[in-house]
C-alpha cells in the first residue's frame, strides 16, 4: 500500500494549486476527521456532527463548555502546527510542549511529578525523573537519519514511544496522536482519521508495550492516509 500511497502524493502534487473550494473543503474535512476521531479514542461520545457544528462557531446547548473548550483548544493546536510546518519547523521536544500547553491550557513547562499506573494498558510507565532524559533521547531518534526512511512507520513509532514514556500531567495519548500527524503533515501527507475504536487502539499499544511491535498503529496511519489520498484524488479530478 505503501507504495500507491507514494504514487498518489506525486499525482496530488502535480495537481496543485486546488480549486478554493477544494482546498477549503479538505481543510473543513481534515479538522473535523482529526479532533473528532481523536476525542473518540480518549472516550468521549460526542458526535461527529456536533464537532463539526462547534468547530464552525455554534454554541450547543447539550455540548457541555468543558467540550467546547477543548475543541477550541484542539483547533489552535491544528491552526499552530500548519504554521509551523509552512515555516518548516520540524518537531522537537519544545514545539511539543507548546502544543500540550494549547490543548490543556497548562501554563509551566513542566512534564509530570508523579509516577500514574495505567490500569486501562496495564502499565507503569518510567518513573517522572527520568522523563527529561527520554524525551531528548527520543527527538534525537527522531531527527536521527538512521532512523526509518519511511515516515509513516516514524510516525508510528513516535506515537508509540510518546505513550510508553507518558511525559505529560494529562492527554498524554491525545499529545502523541499530535505528533505523529505532525510527522506526517510534516512529510508531505494529510491528516488522518483515526478509524479504530478505542479498545482496538489500547490493545494496539499494550502489544507494542509488550513486543515492540508496531503493525496494528501503522495499519491505521497507512489506511487512513490512504482513504484520505483517494477522497482527495477525486475532488482533484479533472
Amino acid at each position: 500500500m505503501y507504495r500507491e500511497i507514494k504514487k498518489k502524493k506525486l499525482i496530488l502534487e502535480n495537481r496543485k494549486p486546488y480549486r478554493k473550494e477544494v482546498s477549503q473543503f479538505l481543510d473543513e474535512l481534515n479538522r473535523v476527521d482529526w479532533i473528532y476521531s481523536s476525542m473518540r479514542l480518549d472516550g468521549n461520545n460526542l458526535s461527529r456532527n456536533s464537532v463539526e457544528r462547534i468547530l464552525k462557531g455554534e454554541f450547543l446547548i447539550d455540548v457541555s463548555v468543558k467540550d467546547h473548550s477543548y475543541i477550541s483548544n484542539y483547533k489552535n493546536v491544528i491552526d499552530q502546527i500548519y504554521d509551523m510546518v509552512e515555516m518548516d519547523f520540524y518537531l522537537n521536544e519544545k514545539y511539543l510542549f507548546k502544543l500540550y500547553q494549547t490543548l490543556t491550557n497548562e501554563t509551566e513547562y513542566e512534564y509530570r511529578k508523579f509516577n500514574p499506573v495505567l490500569r486501562m494498558i496495564s502499565y507503569n510507565p518510567p518513573h517522572f525523573k527520568e522523563i527529561d532524559e527520554q524525551m531528548e533521547l527520543l527527538f534525537t531518534w527522531l531527527h536521527s537519519g538512521a532512523s526509518q526512511t519511511n515516515p509513516i512507520e516514524k510516525a508510528a513509532y513516535l506515537h508509540n514511544k510518546i505513550i510508553e514514556i507518558y511525559p505529560y500531567k494529562t492527554d498524554s495519548e491525545a499529545i502523541a496522536r499530535i505528533a505523529a500527524q505532525y510527522h506526517l503533515i510534516q512529510n508531505g501527507f494529510p491528516p488522518i482519521l483515526w478509524n479504530i475504536s478505542e479498545q482496538e487502539y489500547y490493545d494496539a499499544i499494550r502489544l507494542y508495550l509488550r513486543k515492540e511491535e508496531i503493525q496494528p498503529i501503522y495499519d491505521v496511519l497507512e489506511r487512513g492516509i490512504f482513504n484520505k489520498l483517494e477522497i482527495m484524488m477525486q475532488l482533484t479530478a479533472d
